[in-house]
């Protein structure tokens, strides 16, 4: 493969809103395989709320170190593989990093799932991602919101807290959303 692997790094830890200078693009020979492991073409990136913090601090997974690839979920194809339970040709989702190419062998902290044939990706991505999966497993697993129960979902205008307020209301709960500022409010 003759491409180049164009790569989003972090080079500082952001003060406040990150912004373009905490970040440098980079081209990088697109990674080989070994036995067990399939490379991934990108075709969507993430861009979430928790990738702040990943910059800049410990949390439920470790601070990114300055000169790495900026962490986040993306959603590819998979182009080569090595690895018998992922086949070249099917479209995938995990913690591939803001980068054109990336090699898993299908582990870690959020572990490569196969999307399901005939949904769009952004779908996958969001109400049938992590997204959708946090506001579902946090309403029905923790939550377990019954008719006449009154729900406060905070961060209501979120894409997380969005779809816990719609379970909410499904349930048949009175839902109260808060949001910061009265453009999200509205």
């Amino acid at each position: 493969m003759n491409e180049t692997n164009r790569q989003w790094v972090l080079v500082s830890r952001p003060s406040g809103m990150p912004s373009r200078e905490n970040f440098e693009l980079r081209e990088a020979p697109v990674p080989e395989l070994a036995d067990g492991q399939f490379l991934v073409r990108n075709l969507y990136l993430s861009c979430d709320p928790a990738q702040r913090a990943w910059m800049s601090r410990e949390t439920y997974v470790p601070m990114i170190p300055i000169g790495d690839v900026m962490h986040s979920g993306a959603t590819g194809q998979v182009v080569r593989s090595k690895h018998r339970g992922f086949r070249e040709g099917e479209l995938v989702s995990g913690m591939f990093g803001w980068q054109d190419y990336a090699v898993s062998d299908g582990r870690g902290f959020m572990p490569v799932s196969k999307l399901p044939p005939g949904v769009p990706v952004p779908t996958c991505m969001s109400v049938l991602g992590v997204t959708g999966l946090t506001a579902y497993f946090g309403m029905l697993d923790v939550g377990d919101p019954k008719p006449g129960d009154s729900v406060l979902v905070s961060g209501a205008a979120g894409a997380t807290g969005s779809i816990a307020a719609q379970i909410g209301k499904i349930r048949g709960a009175r839902v109260v959303g808060i949001a910061g500022g009265a453009e999200k409010c509205a």
